[in-house]
């Protein structure tokens, strides 16, 4: 028989518990009623008489905190009455998976009167592992909200531990299976992941689950509905040359063979080879070819590196075989007519990649010894002086990270003098140049090579490409201007985010940016709100990236000393954004939901009743 509740809330009972138990009401009363609410130790209670016996119930939905009580039950089974959610009574378990699973609570009838027990029946450990394996199956699910409910849950239980899990168990789910964009592999999600993990210390304490919220659901709907990679065996036989490994893998790459780089890969993580060695193998291959598949072939090389520092490096078997399909299909920009005409620019790198031998040391440490000069020759308009500074410099004992850093900041000054007058498409543009140099930038710290400096070469070709992107260059306002912006830090945080709501703020986002720091007001705080632009809206792909990239390179820059240049990168970031926003902000939404229903907050208001 099925039973319903009035829409009027039922009566509540808030009574003392006796020895961890609460009495609700009389057993008639119960049973007259058909279902009372009560409230103790935090919960809010639905007590159901049905079929002859009692249940109870929480009363907030697992959904979204519709209250219970207001449903229908029938044959054991209670059916949400607003989104139509379906539950086992007896034990809460949920018939429609995007709901979860409902709590219940052991009911007994003493002497006529109907009592609960609240008491919890699990500790903290246990309830973060069964978090932890509702986030695996709501990943495999592809149920963004359960994701989210997830990741509140388990930083809240084990602040400490929870970002590590989360990133791994969601990153597992992903190199497993592939995504859209790399069927062998690693997809656009798991570089978002990463990168959200980077960001932590950097973010609002309310952003932090937010932004690891939109790196698991960009890897669940990546990886949604592909099968499981097959994972190679590395070869039966260990006894092969280092050097004879790393020329294999290399020429498997060359022809394409995906399957013989991936295997020739997983025998050198098997023979124990080191990080370093791994990403200087990876790093030859990536840079055998110029500006390999746009920006994403080093994106993805220093983003696997990163999270495998996240994760432990055992994890090296998983997560570097799935590079290996994207290395080898990925694009070769010297075929392009763009490399080869009006200027031969391949002609131009490989004279000077014959030279690096003999020009570069790579014992010599990051010092961050680049200087304006390097700058404004990356960013003039002669490719060859370009190569003739940076190989200038590396003779002078300028570190091969350093002469990245300085690239990855001439990238960055492309951003910040990006004129609005071009077509908005040319953002992209300017943001692959962007991160292909800042990631090289990261790699070059790890892993310096002869190999990876031919990366440097190629990406100054890059930033000299993307010359037409500033003409006419945008300035940042005159002092006068800038005078007139407000000088107290809060104020200018809120118009940085009142400009990133525009759509057409982007001098004025960037204005603002630089007026905050020159100031000298905390840069922590403006990196907080730059994060915060970003992921209230649904960011794209690039969106993540920018903000990613562009707050490394700018403490990167600050820790080395050029002030200026940490300075005009989060100009950069600023800009970009405010070129991007606001967007619907459907991502966010579901995320809000999660978290007024993890802090017990109304998601449902019944008119009559008030919030439940």
């Amino acid at each position: 028989m099925a039973t319903k509740t009035p829409h009027s809330a039922p009566v509540e009972h808030d009574f003392v518990g006796e020895n961890g138990l609460l009495r609700v009401c009389t057993l008639a009363e119960l049973q007259a009623k058909g279902v009372v609410t009560a409230t103790g130790n935090g919960h809010t209670v639905a007590v159901f008489w049905h079929n002859e016996r009692a249940y109870a119930v929480d009363n907030r939905c697992p959904h979204m905190g519709f209250p219970l009580a207001q449903g229908i039950c029938e044959d054991g089974v209670l059916t949400c009455y607003w989104h139509y959610a379906r539950f086992d009574l007896d034990s809460g378990g949920a018939f429609d998976i995007w709901a979860g699973d409902l709590r219940t609570f052991p009911v007994t009838v003493r002497d006529d009167d109907v009592w609960i027990d609240l008491r919890a029946t699990q500790n903290a450990d246990e309830l973060y592992a069964e978090e932890g394996l509702r986030l695996a199956k709501a990943l495999e699910q592809g149920i963004s909200l359960n994701q989210a409910k997830s990741i509140l849950a388990m930083r809240d239980l084990k602040p400490a531990d929870a970002t590590g899990q989360i990133v791994a168990t969601t990153a597992e789910f992903g190199v497993r299976r592939g995504s859209s964009r790399n069927p062998g592999g690693w997809g656009d999600g798991l570089t978002i992941l990463t990168a959200m993990a980077n960001l932590q210390p950097h973010l609002a304490a309310d952003d932090r689950p937010l932004s690891l919220y939109h790196g698991t659901r960009r890897v669940s709907s990546d990886a949604m509905n592909r099968q499981e990679r097959i994972m190679l065996d590395p070869l039966p036989t260990a006894a092969i040359p280092e050097a004879r490994l790393k020329r294999w893998f290399r020429d498997y790459v060359e022809v394409r063979d995906a399957d013989a780089a991936e295997r020739t890969l997983r025998t050198a993580i098997a023979v124990g080879w080191t990080p370093d060695q791994l990403l200087d193998m990876l790093a030859a291959a990536a840079t055998d070819h110029y500006y390999r598949d746009f920006s994403h072939v080093m994106d993805t090389l220093a983003k696997a590196a990163e999270l495998l520092d996240i994760m432990g490096w055992e994890h090296a078997p998983a997560v570097l075989p799935a590079l290996t399909s994207q290395w080898a299909q990925a694009t070769r920009e010297e075929e392009r007519n763009a490399w080869l005409r009006p200027e031969n620019l391949v002609e131009i790198v490989e004279a000077a990649v014959a030279e690096l031998d003999d020009a570069i040391d790579l014992t010599a440490r990051p010092t961050g010894g680049w200087n304006e000069d390097l700058i404004a020759a990356l960013l003039g308009e002669d490719p060859q002086q370009s190569i003739d500074m940076l190989m200038t410099a590396f003779r002078a004992g300028l570190a091969l990270a350093d002469a990245a850093q300085a690239l990855a900041y001439a990238s960055a000054l492309r951003l910040a003098r990006f004129p609005i007058s071009n077509e908005f498409g040319d953002w992209d543009t300017a943001l692959h140049h962007f991160t292909y140099c800042a990631s090289l930038a990261q790699v070059a710290k790890r892993a310096p090579s002869v190999e990876l400096a031919r990366g440097v070469l190629h990406g100054a070709m890059v930033v000299y490409q993307a010359r037409f992107l500033n003409m006419p260059a945008a300035r940042l306002p005159h002092a006068k201007a800038l005078a007139a912006l407000p000088t107290d830090p809060e104020a200018l945080q809120q118009q940085l985010l009142e400009f990133c709501e525009s759509q057409g703020g982007v001098d004025e986002a960037g204005a603002v940016t630089y007026r905050y720091l020159t100031l000298g007001h905390d840069p922590s705080a403006l990196l907080a709100t730059l994060g915060h632009a970003v992921l209230r809206e649904d960011p794209g792909f690039h969106d993540f990236q920018m903000l990613e990239e562009g707050v490394r390179l700018s403490q990167d820059l600050a820790a080395a000393g050029h002030a200026e240049a940490s300075y005009q990168t989060l100009v950069a970031i600023a800009r970009w954004q405010a070129a991007h926003g606001p967007t619907r902000r459907a991502t966010t939404q579901t995320y809000t939901i999660a978290r007024r229903l993890h802090r017990g907050e109304a998601v449902y208001a019944d008119a009559e009743a008030g919030e439940v």
